[in-house]
């Protein structure tokens, strides 16, 4: 295929499911990835989805092989463990942990269904342009070295975090460069543990503290017996490496005590808002490769399925249209940024808020519930928390000795309304891009929380 209508780099779940969109709308749609077929599906992940994802999106449930686990609840835990919040019968909670292989490989199999092509083992050299529009990709067979380019009427970035396009297109739309503290390090095993789960379809979030300072640390059941175990930690600072930290971990939590590793494996995860805009002239970025991440846990497979169906949808109107110019994609932003973008932003605030608040003021507020499950789930959802005068009362009463706890809460919920406001307000085309860029940075940067 040297001519298509679409071709997506990575075979990724934002980038199959994509696929399976374009293709099912009638698309040309050539598909290239690294790995060979029967390895698509593999990738160090926490491998948590929540069935909300599914239910907006339509695609079906997790079933057979790919189900490791029901997931129906979360104990998260502060800094010294103790005073945990049950997060219990919350419907946007309850999913699956998957096996990332076999769900990949189903995800796949539904865009070959629908009529993509799969071209494997290639290495994405970058974009060809036309002017200053991306016009195809070039690329080289991995095992035959010859290069070859396709052109494309629109060209889909799905590569995941290294983003082999998104970098190598000068676009005054395009974000190339991340923050060192918007970037969490993660190191995870897949483990067989000597005792089984209490309550094998809780996971369990672990904040701050010792063995994930400026970060969070996960037990993810995948079976009576099995669990996914991570660390990731964000913005350096001689901390120790990700890896150190779950070696740490691992020896000293009971439960993991001579669990026995399967599958091991580290990566880097974006922690913040999508980049400003997901589209440019001939372009559009989907999944890791655009950001898509939850900046609290830095799961990203739900956001990336929800963006890659848009993204199918406006693929097929530019292309209809005859205009795959930026503003011909525009519509991807508008409905992506504006709705499930807004929740990934305000998480922003909470992740920062997290991440400021000492180890004391946090282990005090989980002791005194000025902190609750309920502001866990609301921050989750996008929906910020309440911070009313009948709640501001309540807090402040359990939060006696800690007036700057109550302020930074009052603070976070304060900007969380802010820019939920403003992505709602999200541009209509690209001329209103800059203006809304500097509202929403200044909201970000007024996002320091101190424990004074």
């Amino acid at each position: 295929m040297r001519k298509v209508d679409v071709v997506i780099i990575g075979a990724g779940s934002a980038g199959c499911v994509t696929a399976r969109r374009c293709a099912e709308l009638g698309l040309r749609t050539l598909l290239v990835e690294r790995k060979d077929k029967e390895s698509i599906g593999q990738k160090v992940c926490g491998d948590e989805i929540s069935k909300s994802h599914f239910d907006a999106t339509g695609i079906e449930y997790p079933k057979g092989e790919e189900i490791s686990s029901v997931i129906a609840g979360a104990d998260v835990f502060p800094p010294n463990m103790v005073n945990e919040l049950k997060v219990r019968g919350w419907s946007d909670f309850d999913g699956w942990t998957v096996d990332r292989w076999a769900f990949g490989q189903r995800l796949l199999r539904e865009a070959l269904r629908a009529g993509a092509v799969l071209k494997t083992e290639v290495h994405v050299g970058g974009p060809t342009f036309k002017g200053a529009t991306v016009n195809g990709i070039h690329y080289k067979d991995l095992h035959t070295g010859e290069k070859s380019t396709v052109q494309a009427k629109i060209v889909i970035d799905a590569s995941g975090f290294a983003s082999v396009i998104r970098k190598k297109i000068d676009s005054p739309y395009v974000e190339t460069e991340i923050d060192k503290k918007d970037i969490a390090l993660c190191y995870r095993e897949i483990l067989n543990l000597k005792m089984p789960f209490a309550e094998p379809e809780v996971a369990r979030v672990f904040l701050g503290g010792e063995y994930a300072p400026n970060g969070y640390a996960w037990i993810f059941p995948k079976g009576p017996k099995s669990a996914n175990v991570g660390v990731g930690i964000t913005g350096g600072g001689g901390r120790g490496s990700p890896k150190s930290l779950y070696a740490k971990f691992k020896e000293e939590y009971p439960l993991l005590f001579r669990s026995k590793a399967i599958q091991s494996g580290g990566g880097a995860v974006p922690v913040r808002r999508p980049i400003w805009s997901l589209v440019a002239d001939g372009v559009a970025f989907v999944g890791d490769a655009a950001w898509m991440v939850n900046p609290i846990h830095g799961g990203g497979i739900g956001a990336g399925m929800r963006a890659g169906i848009i993204l199918g949808e406006v693929a097929k109107e530019a292309i209809a249209r005859r205009n795959t110019s930026t503003k011909g994609l525009w519509h991807f932003n508008t409905r992506f940024l504006c709705n499930f973008g807004r929740r990934l932003a305000s998480l922003e605030i909470f992740k920062r808020l997290l991440s400021d608040v000492s180890d004391d003021d946090m282990n005090f507020g989980f002791a005194k519930r000025v902190l609750e499950a309920g502001d866990l789930m609301a921050a989750n959802r996008g929906d910020g928390f309440s911070m009313g005068i009948g709640s501001k009362l309540v807090r402040a009463k359990r939060g006696i000795g800690k007036p700057g706890l109550l302020r930074n809460l009052q603070k976070a919920a304060s900007l969380m309304k802010k820019i939920d406001k403003a992505y709602r307000n999200y541009p209509s085309s690209p001329d209103g891009l800059e203006k809304w860029k500097k509202l929403v940075q200044a909201i970000i940067d007024s996002a320091v929380f101190t424990s004074q």
